[in-house]
């Protein structure tokens, strides 16, 4: 059975709201080369405007957040552990020691750290908590608890693509294929330039004996640059391009 590649966002993550004064230098300088993946260069804009105020949540958010991204995880620790010093109430600073717990391999200890960022939590961040504890669950291999992890997301924002693909692949993997194109047919609604989406739900109509719709979605698929559905398209619909 050949394996469904899913569409894992697990650092689309809420982003900390930024003042007016922060934005200015250092800082907005910093989150501009995340966006860009100059890591090293965000890494560097994050501990000069540290060091001048080293308590600084927008900086010390984004200097994890570049750690973590370039899996310095030794130093993504740090600066973890000195930000629930200062503020031991933040939920997002749970939330991202859950998410560095989980990338270590730790999924109970990172869901331990997600059940205390919910506790914590106010307004859209739950949902990206809600999504990264579901994330922590999946690895876990516990899907009922990741699927409702998921659908609380959604339940709290519909339109969370990173929910709906994930619940989208654990709908997959338990061969609820009707399921799965559902919600891959409304991430695709709102993405529908999304190369894995339609590669994904190809995989689910092929599952599905639906060979004529997995083909149509595997040539919108490579023609949006996603080589496992190029290949798919010679191995199940009979040509190339």
């Amino acid at each position: 059975m050949r394996t469904l590649t899913i569409y894992l966002i697990i650092f689309a993550l809420y982003l900390p709201c930024i003042s007016v004064a922060q934005s200015d230098g250092l800082i907005a300088s910093g989150y501009q080369n995340l966006e860009s993946k100059n890591f090293s260069a965000a890494v560097n804009d994050f501990s000069m405007a540290l060091k001048e105020n080293p308590r600084d949540t927008a900086a010390l958010s984004g200097i994890i957040r570049a750690h973590t991204l370039t899996e310095n995880f030794k130093e993504a620790q740090r600066y973890i552990d000195l930000a629930l010093k200062d503020y031991p109430s933040s939920a997002e600073f749970h939330m991202r020691r859950g998410i560095l717990n989980n990338l270590k391999g730790q999924p109970r200890k990172a869901i331990a750290d997600f059940d205390k960022a919910l506790e914590l939590a106010s307004g859209p961040i739950a949902v990206s908590i809600h999504i990264n504890r579901g994330a922590a669950h999946l690895k876990d291999e516990n899907f009922s608890s990741a699927m409702d992890d998921f659908t609380e997301a959604l339940d709290i924002n519909p339109r969370s693509t990173s929910a709906l693909n994930y619940r989208a692949f654990i709908s997959y993997r338990m061969g609820n294929f009707d399921d799965a194109i559902q919600d891959y047919n409304k991430s695709l609604d709102l993405d529908p330039e999304n190369a894995m989406g339609y590669y994904n739900r190809g995989m689910a109509h092929l599952r599905s004996g639906n060979k004529p719709k997995a083909c149509a979605d595997f040539h919108a698929s490579c023609s949006r640059g996603n080589m496992n559905a190029c290949k798919m398209i010679k191995a199940e619909c009979g040509g190339g391009k």
